[in-house]
C-alpha cells in the first residue's frame, strides 16, 4: 500500500454539502446523547440489513433490487452488527443511499453494486464521499469536539472517543486529526508494511508531510517498532519520545522546524498498527 494518498480530499464545497447532510441526519434522528445508531436509520427508510459470511470480499454492499435497497454486512470482517466496524460500514452504505448522486446511480442501474471496505484506503471519489458521510454521521462535529476537549490528548483520548461514539479507533483518529483537535500525524501500518497517513491541517501547514514509510527505518525499541514486532498486548498504548527529523526525512536535525515529538502506537489486531505523532509540549 506504499504511496497511498495523504488526506484524500473532496472539494471544499462538496465536503461541506456531504458533511451538512450527514450532521443534519444525526441531529434529526438522534438529537440527544452521544451515539448515533445507523441500523435504526436504515430501518426508518426501509433499507433491509442482511448479515452473512463472505470471506474477505467486502465489508458492506448497498444493493437496489426489485424496488428496494438492501445493505449486506460481511460478518467475516465486521464480526457483528453492533461492532464499531459494522457501525461504520452501515453508516458508509447509508452515505451511498442519502447522497443524491449515489442514490440515483444505484437506483437507475447506471452503476452496479460494488464492494466497500471501511479501511479508509480507497482512492475512489465515491468511496471517499461515503467514508466522509459516515464519519460526520457517527461523530458530529460539535458533539465530538465538545467531548474531545474534556479528554486527555493523544491515543488515550481517541480511545475513549471511539468507545463513546461507537467507532473504530482508526475512524476516531482520522476525525480527531481532520478537526485539528491536536497538531498531529496519523500513520497506519499493515502487519509488515506502510499503509497510509493522515495529517491534521496544522501539521500539514507546519510542513510535516513526507514521512518514513519502511518498517526497517523505524528506530529499534520505538513505540511503533515494539507494536509491529509483537512485543505488546492488543489495545495497549506504547509511548516514547522521538524527533520530527527522524520521522520526516526532508527535515534536517538542526533547523528550527525540528522538535521533540511524542510517538504513541497501538495494535489494531489483524488490521495492523496505528501511530500518532504530535509535539511534546
Amino acid at each position: 500500500m506504499a504511496g497511498k494518498l495523504v488526506n484524500p480530499q473532496l472539494a471544499s464545497e462538496r465536503e461541506s454539502e456531504i458533511g451538512d447532510l450527514a450532521e443534519w441526519l444525526a441531529e434529526d434522528r438522534f438529537p440527544t446523547g452521544q451515539r448515533i445508531e445507523p441500523i435504526e436509520i436504515a430501518k426508518s427508510v426501509e433499507i433491509g440489513v442482511i448479515r452473512g459470511r463472505y470471506g474477505d470480499k467486502f465489508d458492506g454492499i448497498l444493493e437496489h433490487d426489485n424496488g428496494r435497497f438492501f445493505i449486506y454486512c460481511n460478518l467475516d470482517r465486521v464480526q457483528s452488527l453492533t461492532s464499531s466496524r459494522a457501525r461504520f460500514t452501515l453508516a458508509h452504505e447509508l452515505g451511498h443511499y442519502f447522497i443524491l448522486e449515489h442514490y440515483k446511480a444505484l437506483k437507475s442501474g447506471r452503476v452496479p453494486k460494488h464492494a466497500s471496505f471501511c479501511d479508509h484506503e480507497s482512492k475512489s471519489p465515491v468511496e471517499i464521499e461515503a467514508d466522509y458521510f459516515a464519519s460526520c454521521l457517527l461523530m458530529p462535529t460539535q458533539r465530538f469536539c465538545r467531548r474531545a476537549k474534556k479528554l486527555p490528548s493523544g491515543l488515550e483520548g481517541i480511545q475513549k472517543l471511539a468507545a463513546e461514539f461507537g467507532t473504530s479507533l482508526t475512524s476516531a483518529a482520522i476525525r480527531y486529526a481532520k478537526l485539528d483537535l491536536l497538531q498531529c500525524v496519523i500513520i497506519k501500518w499493515g502487519c509488515d508494511r506502510y499503509g497510509w497517513k493522515w495529517l491534521s491541517p496544522s501539521a500539514y501547514a507546519r510542513g510535516w508531510r513526507k514521512t518514513i514509510e519502511a518498517p526497517v527505518e523505524l528506530v529499534q525499541g520505538s513505540a511503533t517498532e515494539q507494536i509491529m514486532s509483537g512485543g505488546t498486548s492488543h489495545g495497549e498504548i506504547v509511548r516514547c519520545g522521538s524527533t520530527a527529523a527522524h520521522w520526516f526525512p526532508f527535515m534536517q536535525a538542526g533547523p528550527r522546524r525540528n522538535c521533540i515529538l511524542r510517538e504513541e502506537a497501538i495494535s489494531l489486531g489483524r488490521f495492523g498498527t496505528l501511530t500518532l505523532l504530535f509535539p511534546d509540549s
